[in-house]
Parts: structure tokens; sequence; C-alpha cells
């Protein structure tokens, strides 16, 4: 979905759609101790459902294989739960992703304006 997302943004054509923004996607950014260098951290969620049928459909992953993906990012090291680093202010957002490509864009889009889903700047 990332790069479906990536090449649906280049396919604007408003100057305001246009801003500098760099998205990682990094399993373990948290446990890396990354999140100070960025100006937001946001988490995509989707139902565990959602993400196995994903991971089988895209990946070609088997059921099995996908649920043992999915079981072993939950077993974060040192870190807490998500509503824990919410709390902290290193999570800066949830972005839910339980539909399809267009709702996650929208999704995004409004989150992109959201000053909640950005760090305060000193």
């Amino acid at each position: 979905l990332r790069a479906e997302w990536m090449l649906a943004q280049k396919e604007e054509k408003s100057q305001e759609a246009k801003r500098p923004i760099v998205i990682l996607e990094a399993a373990v950014l948290l446990d890396a101790g990354w999140d100070d260098l960025l100006d937001g951290v946001w988490v995509v969620t989707a139902p565990r459902e959602v993400a196995l049928d994903r991971l089988v459909e895209t990946r070609g992953l088997s059921k099995e294989e996908a649920d043992k993906r999915i079981t072993a990012q939950g077993s974060r090291r040192g870190i807490g739960t998500l509503q824990e680093e919410i709390d902290k202010g290193v999570v800066t957002g949830i972005i839910e992703n339980e539909r399809g490509l267009e709702e996650l864009t929208l999704s995004l889009k409004s989150a992109l304006d959201d000053t909640k889903f950005w760090k305060p700047k000193h």
C-alpha cells in the first residue's frame, strides 16, 4: 500500500498537495531510538484478520507464516504498549487501515494537516 499511496500522491496536481515529507517504514524504529529524529511517529493499525489476509494476498505467505510474522511484531523489546507510547509522546498519531487504499489515502491526507499528529515545535 505504501508504494501505491506514494504514486497516487505524485499524480496530485495542486501545489497545496506537495509537501517536503519523508516516510519511513521501520518496524524497529522505536527499538533503535530513532523517534527523536522525527517530527512525528505514526502507527498504522489494521485488525489482525485484515492484516493476515493482506500478507497472504500481497506477499504470498501461508496463513501460518503470516500469523507468525504478526505475532513476532507484537513483542517489542523494552517498549511499552501503544497507549504508553502515545502517553509518552513517542507515537504522535494512529491511522486506522481496515479498509482500502482510497480510505487510507484520505486518512493520511487528513493527518498531514492535523497538528495532533505532529510533535510540538520547540
